[in-house]
């Protein structure tokens, strides 16, 4: 519709309706124009159009509608690679578009774009999504239900995880009013709630989404999401201390990583495949595996790299061999900025074989439980406080032990 060209062209240049339609029409009558419940003259489209620099005539744009679309599938396929070769020749054919519902479409398969880079674009994702909040009300149902997911995948890489949750929530809402979009778009919507849910430790949560996606992604024949959904499984059912299935699980996503080759996941199930075998007592095992998850260290982060280290340190301190211990936690202090969630968990460790306890126990008590209750962190709000539960009681101190272990228990509520 030329009024709804009419209005995109009007904001992007930072024009009121009063100076657009200054010498030419009413402001009453340009805004009924804008919503197209106006019956308007050739003459009057034509002189806006001529204030906007744009033609007042459509143009079908079926053909860079379908490039679009193609472009996101790759992305939602986590074809990423091709997705990168096929930028430069989307952002040529929409140079030519002047139809605002292409336009913004682009803009919002940008923002995800600039989120699935090697190195995202952080800032160029947000501008993007600001610049598709302004036209929000010509949105259509799937054009919003884009902008939600996007901006849920945006506040996910910021750690801001209840602002995640409204954003897909609301994506999903517009799914249930009988929203027409991809199977696959649908699947990662559920991905992503199941993911949130697991920063967020929701295990009942993350199980009814993993499942979701799981079912829409096998059925597309995508094993290489559903290896995602699958790892996920596996650490809610680990945090249930259901470590049979938590194995299953990892092991079914090891099956597709291997096919895959992809090295940065099977680093991720490996590492753990070694947390399970940890909480199962089977030190010999745990390292085992988190030397494998090393192997691919290449393929990590940094800060997934030092978990790993702090994980593997943990399994020697636990065998009480403390000299590897204490050098594996300063190679993962190497990969860490102080502060950060991994650097506590070095700290912490550090002080407990050095048995500085006034340290630990100002650690705990004053920065590292206040910072994990934080963001919402149960499952180590709940493992800190036992174990300075257990400091208090060993020294005899029974009513701090006691409300210590109390916020372990209520930690512990939080994870289901």
């Amino acid at each position: 519709m030329v009024g709804q060209r009419i209005r995109y062209y009007r904001k992007t240049k930072g024009l009121t309706q009063e100076e657009l339609a200054q010498g030419i029409c009413s402001v009453s009558y340009l805004s009924k124009i804008e919503k197209g419940d106006a019956k308007s003259s050739e003459e009057v489209i034509n002189l806006l159009c001529e204030r906007l620099g744009i033609s007042p005539e459509e143009v079908d744009n079926n053909e860079v509608l379908e490039l679009l679309n193609e472009w996101n599938l790759l992305m939602t396929s986590r074809k990423f690679d091709e997705a990168s070769e096929k930028y430069p020749q989307v952002k040529e054919k929409v140079s030519s578009v002047r139809d605002p519902n292409i336009l913004i479409r682009y803009k919002l398969f940008c923002s995800r774009y600039y989120l699935v880079l090697e190195d995202p674009d952080l800032q160029s994702c947000y501008t993007l999504l600001e610049e598709v909040k302004g036209f929000y009300e010509q949105l259509s149902p799937e054009l919003r239900f884009y902008y939600y997911v996007f901006w849920g995948m945006y506040a996910n890489y910021n750690n801001h995880y209840k602002e995640a949750l409204e954003y897909l929530h609301s994506a999903e809402n517009q799914y249930i009013s009988n929203l027409k979009v991809n199977e696959l778009d649908i699947a990662v919507l559920y991905y992503l709630l199941a993911l949130t849910y697991n920063f967020l430790m929701r295990i009942n949560s993350v199980t009814n989404y993993a499942y979701k996606a799981i079912s829409i992604f096998d059925s597309e024949y995508n094993y290489s999401r559903s290896a995602d959904c699958q790892v996920l499984l596996g650490i809610s059912y680990r945090r249930a201390k259901n470590y049979s299935q938590a194995e299953f699980h990892l092991k079914q996503a090891l099956k597709y990583s291997t096919s895959f080759k992809d090295d940065f996941l099977s680093g991720v199930i490996y590492h753990n495949l070694g947390y399970v075998n940890s909480c199962k007592n089977d030190n010999l095992q745990a390292i085992e595996y988190y030397k494998k998850s090393l192997l691919y260290k290449d393929s990590q982060s940094d800060e997934k790299k030092s978990n790993t280290l702090f994980l593997l340190a943990t399994e020697y301190f636990n065998l009480e061999d403390y000299d590897k211990a204490l050098n594996l936690i300063e190679q993962g202090f190497e990969f860490v900025t102080t502060g950060s969630e991994v650097y506590y968990h070095l700290t912490i460790l550090k002080l407990r074989i050095e048995k500085k306890s006034d340290e630990f126990e100002n650690l705990l008590v004053k920065i590292a439980i206040p910072f994990f209750e934080k963001r919402n962190i149960w499952e180590y709000v709940s493992k800190y406080s036992e174990l300075l539960a257990d400091m208090y009681f060993d020294q005899g101190s029974y009513k701090k032990a006691s409300q210590y272990y109390r916020i372990a228990n209520n930690g512990r509520k939080n994870i289901f």
